[in-house]
């Protein structure tokens, strides 16, 4: 059998050369192609959570089932003296229970603290700092339960605390309970804000209902 000639062996080559060019060209081009008629990818989830506390787990769990116990406490004696409130509180988009401690006005930045508790059972743990004090008042301990009769407004004092005028807005009623009975806190100069402490992703879970 007569061997091929190189010019023939080199041709052959080249033409397989060119046609395995060509199909990855094609190639190439198909998968262009589809990738811009492709739906883009979605955006990717960003999952936002408050950072750590500086607390333990057991010492965050305690002051929550403190709070709590607060709670309890004061809708039991709100109940008892007001009895209409329940009903109220019940009927309300969500109420929030705060224990006003006696420190001096200029020791610290916090004066309270305690929880708000929305209608379908969300809970959030906050502080309170009173802005009506001057320097060297005194603050005699009292309790304080915040109504709120407007979701959205509630949603945004969750979120994002309170500017220092809430006393100003018709829809949070608040009733206030000391040594004397409860009264109606028509005016008191406070801002509210999340307690960095008692909110992180891991502590909040099933919360107790309040006391009735």
């Amino acid at each position: 059998m007569a061997e091929r000639p190189q010019s023939d062996i080199m041709q052959t080559h080249y033409h397989h050369h060119r046609a395995r060019a060509r199909v990855s060209t094609i190639a190439g081009l198909l998968i262009a192609l589809l990738a811009g008629c492709a739906p883009p990818p979605p955006p990717p989830i960003v999952q936002v959570t408050e950072p750590p506390g500086k607390l333990s787990e057991k010492a965050r769990q305690e002051q929550q089932q403190a709070i709590l116990k607060i709670r309890d406490q004061t809708l039991r004696q709100l109940y008892r003296l007001k009895p209409p409130t329940r009903a109220e509180i019940e009927q309300a988009a969500g109420y929030g229970v705060f224990e006003i401690n006696g420190l001096n006005a200029v020791l610290g930045e916090t004066h309270g603290r305690g929880v708000i508790v929305t209608r379908s059972g969300g809970t959030t743990y906050m502080q309170l700092a009173r802005t009506d004090l001057g320097p060297g008042v005194r603050i005699k301990p009292y309790r304080q339960v915040l109504v709120f009769s407007d979701a959205k407004k509630l949603s945004q004092f969750v979120a994002f605390g309170s500017p220092t005028d809430a006393s100003r807005d018709p829809s949070i009623k608040v009733y206030q309970l000391n040594e004397k009975g409860v009264s109606v806190q028509a005016d008191w100069g406070a801002r509210y804000f999340r307690n960095p402490d008692l909110n992180s992703a891991k502590a909040i879970g099933a919360i107790p209902p309040p006391a009735r």
